[in-house]
């Protein structure tokens, strides 16, 4: 192979760095290079400088899509179990929300810098941050796009999949729905009328601005994410966002959930229905806590309780889950942007959900 001449490295480096400064600025920009008849008049030095230009700039181009055209062809070649232990989802799931964002329009087929932006791309960028803990340098250098652009295809693929959250995230509503989950919980835990476990979860985050409302009990700051949980550890209702300072009784009377239920129980939990959770939570017509542990307890009552201890392994191991396939959601460290963070968190919970439809499991959390 050809070695470059040392006056290109230097010049392409040069040109590398300034282009990386452009993309920061707009999702259209474009190299600013000059048509000829703008050139006319300029003296030979100019000239001479733009014979040198534009074949310097058409070897750039040719050069950084080779990189990321080189990475995806990594990626295309892993085998399907490399592929999803290092991106978390089948390959089959992956296409197939490929497909989905491509014909969503949220990615412009518009070129972006000195490459275009193919949904392909940006969706294995986006698998790639929410997969690990890893900031965002390393993964902007692998797919060789500035660290601006990177934030702006998570920000893109984000907000695609946030518009799936109805579909993906549901409450149940038929009547054989809701048979089939009641029917289901008591057959694993013997408690009868379970619609499903509600239970919080923090999401470690770096100090925001006003700290002292995120540092929770444990010393750490954190937002919270609550959830109710069916017997297959599906979410069928989240609410994210809420400081790690307040308490799970705060969060939920806060949650839309709750305001329904308040104004519509029997819509929410018809034929006596009702969620699960732990002694932080209120005794409500349609959530049961434990009973509060005292030497008068019966013994049907202590035997209540640890049924609903078991029960409440449905939210924890849900929880597990969505940290273990997405690693993101244990700790979000550098990013200050709340709702930033709280649409990661929630846009998880949908691709989680979304998997458990396509009967697409991890084998290292089975």
């Amino acid at each position: 192979m050809q070695q470059e001449p040392q006056l290109l490295i230097m010049l392409s480096e040069s040109m590398l760095s300034s282009s990386e400064e452009s993309e920061s600025s707009s999702w259209s920009d474009d190299c600013n290079v000059k048509h000829e008849s703008e050139v006319e008049h300029e003296d030979l030095e100019d000239e001479n400088d733009d014979r040198l230009f534009f074949p310097l700039m058409q070897y750039l181009i040719r050069r950084r899509r080779k990189r990321v055209d080189d990475y995806l062809h990594i990626i295309d070649s892993w085998s399907d179990a490399e592929f999803k232990s290092r991106l978390r989802i089948s390959r089959k799931t992956a296409l197939r929300l490929i497909d989905d964002l491509e014909k969503s329009g949220f990615i412009a087929s518009h070129k972006f810098g000195l490459k275009p932006l193919e949904p392909k791309l940006c969706f294995y960028i986006f698998l790639t941050f929410i997969g690990s803990t890893e900031p965002l340098t390393p993964i902007a250098g692998r797919f060789d796009i500035s660290i601006s652009s990177t934030f702006r295809v998570l920000r893109r693929v984000i907000a695609w999949i946030l518009t799936k959250l109805d579909d993906a995230i549901k409450w149940p509503q038929d009547y054989s729905e809701i048979k089939s989950i009641c029917e289901s919980f008591h057959e694993k835990t013997g408690i009868s009328n379970i619609l499903g476990v509600i239970d919080a979860s923090h999401i470690k985050i770096e100090k925001p601005k006003n700290g002292r409302e995120y540092c929770n009990k444990k010393g750490y700051y954190s937002i919270i994410l609550q959830a109710t949980v069916d017997s297959s550890m599906r979410f069928t209702n989240i609410f994210c966002g809420e400081p790690g300072s307040s308490n799970c009784t705060r969060v939920l009377k806060k949650s839309p959930l709750y305001n329904t239920a308040i104004q519509n129980r029997d819509g929410l939990f018809p034929h006596n229905t009702f969620l699960v959770g732990h002694s932080g939570y209120p005794s409500l017509p349609w959530l049961i806590p434990p009973f509060r542990e005292s030497k008068r307890l019966t013994s049907q009552q202590r035997e209540f309780n640890t049924l609903h201890t078991s029960t409440r392994k449905f939210s924890e191991k849900a929880f597990n889950l969505l940290k273990g396939r997405f690693k993101r959601v244990k700790v979000f460290n550098i990013y200050r942007n709340i709702a930033f963070i709280t649409d990661t968190i929630v846009a998880a919970c949908i691709l989680y959900n979304y998997c458990l439809s396509e009967n697409d499991h991890l084998e290292d959390q089975e």
